[in-house]
């Protein structure tokens, strides 16, 4: 059996009960108000049910989802709903006296109390018949009047001087101990809420769960059931403590789910024992609240909940692997540093890995004039041992260089050695490699047909955003509501946050149909969440106020179920899988692939380096290698060569080519001067001796011709002379080039204004 614990602060803790736990929660019986979904889930569908708890989407209390199983559930809810409710209306009605224009309730044998004393008097005759040859006679007294019954919706007339109410309805007035009526009739319309009992808990345990429910209703992210919560103050009550904070969170787990014999727990309600761990965490805040980091920093085991700064599953920060004082305390130091200069906390706990691997390597007793520069090279030699993997070496080793450098720059640790130093000790990555789809795959995501089959609206519209945008799964999870801005001219973009670079606000252009499939999945947001949302995908679980977004881990299932729903198989017909990331690979590809410049991709992509998109690009010469690769080329005589594959020259080659292209292609020809040749004439190529057309672009020198004497006309009307004078310039050359390419053979290229021979420019 457990034990209590004397915890720390309790008369503090006590004083800031009372100041914080309100009025309406400090009742020994709490009632859920009703405008609150995290206590009142809604109304039974059986509109004269006065229960409120509901069974999920049906919408029935308890009792009636049990006679709705019992009918062999009928599909046709809505008739069985209106069936049952005219039953439950006809149970719950007031049956009138058996005595024609009698309007009085029933009080025995089917007659109000007046006729029932009179047939009695009458010597019990038979029922039927007396009823017969009876009549309703007025009272003649002005008091005994016939008056409408009070109680809310009773159609039959009052039989009692002391209340306004029939004789059924008198009866159970009484039965209450005779209340003031009004705070009766409303206890009544509200039998069915929900309600929370406290009166069986200790006074300080009692505040403990008032400030509990409190809570709850406050963060209004959880649903909580009063069963569930009655269900924990059931445990609280037999449990030897007077606080929730007299046991941690694992032995309120041993009591409400002892372990069996082979090491698993009996079955538990899970959320009457979440209340209590959460409750247990928000009384524990409340106490630290002023100063969290001087009750978590003295700690093995840091809760990053109380810093706010828990992201998913990483909760904790354990530092009792670290056997060295010293050394523990220096990382504790290091990591509460890197927490406030906003260090994500998943970096922060891979830091804190790579120490407590650091300090297994070390002796126990070791001091800090023990980790020297050889005692660290025998550490990264055991890394190789123990992490195969080269990404988590270089991770590790990294940390440790950080951690060195920041002690010194600080000096955190005077006792350092000079030459504890992490030089470029990590093992090289290995190269990167764009992990696009190929597409193969692409079709059979795309196509409209298997877009229908996903199963949630969220996901149909976050697959094609991905593919359209290439946004990381984190940053498309959290996209804002509000993630449609417009150019001046009305041209839709996506607003995005890219939280890899510290929160930077990033743009895409969008098309006009994914912009209206956003606006369709805001106004499903609207509908969900009247009040509002942050995000344009809220998320599923604990939510019911908004206020976070869609899980990974839901997204990931979701998408899981959906690439088996479309059998998604690779160009071998294997099944193949693949992850939210590949579509960034994917639309980078596309589109260097469509030769949108690299540093255009890097913009939209919002890339922090070139090197990050320079591996697409680098993809991009690959594809155009392949075609280049299956053309024909011809050497200085004419003859086709093909340098295989793997000649030495052939990269070399390819290169040359794509740098003179990329450099001097010209819209009526091409530059023939070398790479590392300026050109010094300012006018576009006609005078450069290095410049070569053929009759391919005799179009574009006519056209260019007529457009320079249409320019030469205008300026001499306008007195522009030195106009005229460079453009008579540039006409006479096209006289010449034309001339020349009009007497050109089709093995014949005018190079310098003369025709030449094709095996000249060899």
């Amino acid at each position: 059996m457990n034990t209590p614990q004397t915890h720390r602060g309790s008369a503090g803790l006590l004083a800031k009960l009372m100041e914080t736990v309100r009025p309406e929660f400090r009742a020994e019986m709490f009632c859920p108000p009703r405008d609150s979904p995290v206590f009142f889930p809604g109304e039974c569908r059986i509109v004269s049910c006065p229960t409120t708890l509901t069974m999920g989407s049906l919408k029935l209390c308890r009792t009636h989802h049990h006679r709705w199983v019992a009918a062999g559930r009928p599909a046709d809810l809505d008739s069985w709903a209106a069936d049952e409710d005219a039953r439950l209306r006809r149970r719950q009605q007031v049956a009138a006296c058996l005595v024609s224009g009698c309007n009085r309730a029933r009080a025995a044998h089917g007659l109000c109390h007046r006729h029932a004393s009179r047939w009695t008097h009458a010597g019990r005759p038979p029922l039927e018949d007396w009823v017969g040859r009876t009549l309703y006679h007025p009272p003649r007294r002005p008091w005994a009047a016939e008056r409408n019954c009070e109680f809310p919706g009773c159609p039959r007339w009052t039989d009692s001087t002391d209340a306004p109410l029939c004789h059924t309805h008198h009866t159970r007035w009484r039965k209450h101990g005779r209340p003031d009526l009004t705070s009766w009739y409303d206890d009544l319309a509200h039998r069915g809420d929900p309600k929370i009992r406290l009166s069986q808990l200790d006074p300080a345990l009692r505040l403990e769960f008032q400030f509990g429910l409190q809570h709850r209703l406050d963060e209004g992210l959880r649903f909580t059931p009063a069963r569930d919560v009655r269900r924990a103050v059931t445990w609280a009550c037999e449990a030897p403590v007077t606080s929730l904070l007299d046991w941690d969170e694992t032995s309120w787990r041993d009591h409400v789910a002892p372990l069996r014999a082979d090491g698993r727990r009996h079955g538990y309600n899970v959320v009457a024992f979440r209340f209590i761990a959460d409750t247990r965490f928000a009384l524990e805040h409340l106490l630290i609240a002023d100063d969290p980091w001087a009750d978590q920093y003295p700690r093995e085991i840091w809760d990053l909940r109380h810093f706010a700064l828990a992201e998913g599953e990483m909760r904790y920060l354990r530092f009792g692997g670290i056997a060295q004082p010293w050394l523990r305390e220096l990382a504790k130091r290091w990591c509460r540093w890197r927490i406030s200069m906003n260090i994500s906390v998943n970096t922060v706990a891979q830091n804190l890995r790579s120490l407590t691997h650091l300090s297994r390597h070390l002796p126990p007793n070791a001091d800090p004039g023990d980790l020297t520069r050889a005692r660290i090279e025998t550490w990264i030699a055991a890394l190789a041992v123990d992490y195969p993997d080269v990404f988590t070496r270089r991770a590790a080793v990294n940390s440790l260089g950080r951690f060195l450098a920041d002690a010194r720059a600080h000096d955190w640790q005077p006792g350092l050695p000079r030459d504890a130093v992490v030089y470029n000790d990590a093992p090289p990555p290995p190269p990167a490699k764009p992990r696009w789809i190929s597409e193969h795959l692409m079709r059979q995501m795309e196509n409209p047909a298997s877009l229908a089959l996903i199963a949630t609206d969220d996901l149909r519209l976050m697959v094609p955003l991905l593919i359209s945008c290439g946004l990381r799964m984190k940053d498309a999870r959290r996209l804002r509501f509000d993630c449609v801005t417009h150019d001046d001219t009305g041209a839709p973009y996506l607003t995005w946050v890219n939280h890899k670079i510290h929160g930077r606000i990033a743009f895409f252009p969008i098309s006009q149909a994914l912009a209206d499939e956003i606006a369709a999945q805001q106004k499903r947001v609207q509908a969900r969440f009247p009040a509002g949302s942050h995000f344009l995908f809220p998320g599923w679980v604990a939510n019911l106020n908004g206020s976070k977004a869609v899980s990974d881990s839901w997204c990931r299932e979701q998408m899981e179920t959906w690439l088996e729903r479309i059998r998604l198989i690779d160009e071998h017909g294997r099944p193949a899988r693949v992850t939210f990331h590949q579509f960034r690979h994917t639309l980078g590809t596309r589109l260097i692939n469509a030769n949108v410049p690299q540093h255009i991709v890097q913009q939209l992509l919002d890339h922090m380096s070139p090197q990050m998109t320079a591996i697409y690009a680098r993809l991009h010469q690959k594809t155009l290698r392949e075609h280049w690769e299956k053309s024909l080329k011809v050497n200085a005589e004419g003859e086709p060569v093909a340098l295989p594959v793997d000649h030495p020259l052939a990269d070399a080659t390819w290169m040359r080519l794509s740098l003179v292209r990329a450099k001097v292609s010209l819209p009526n020809g091409y530059c023939g001067a070398p790479i590392q040749t300026d050109c010094e004439y300012a006018n576009p190529c006609l005078d450069c001796r290095f410049f070569i057309t053929t009759g391919d672009f005799l179009d574009q020198h006519r056209r260019q011709r007529d457009e320079t004497r249409k320019l030469i006309g205008d300026a001499e009307k306008a007195g522009l002379s030195r106009i005229v004078e460079k453009n008579t310039r540039t006409l006479g050359k096209l006289d010449t080039i034309i001339d020349a390419l009009e007497q050109a053979g089709p093995q014949q290229i005018v190079a310098g204004g003369k025709v030449t021979d094709l095996d000249a420019t060899g």
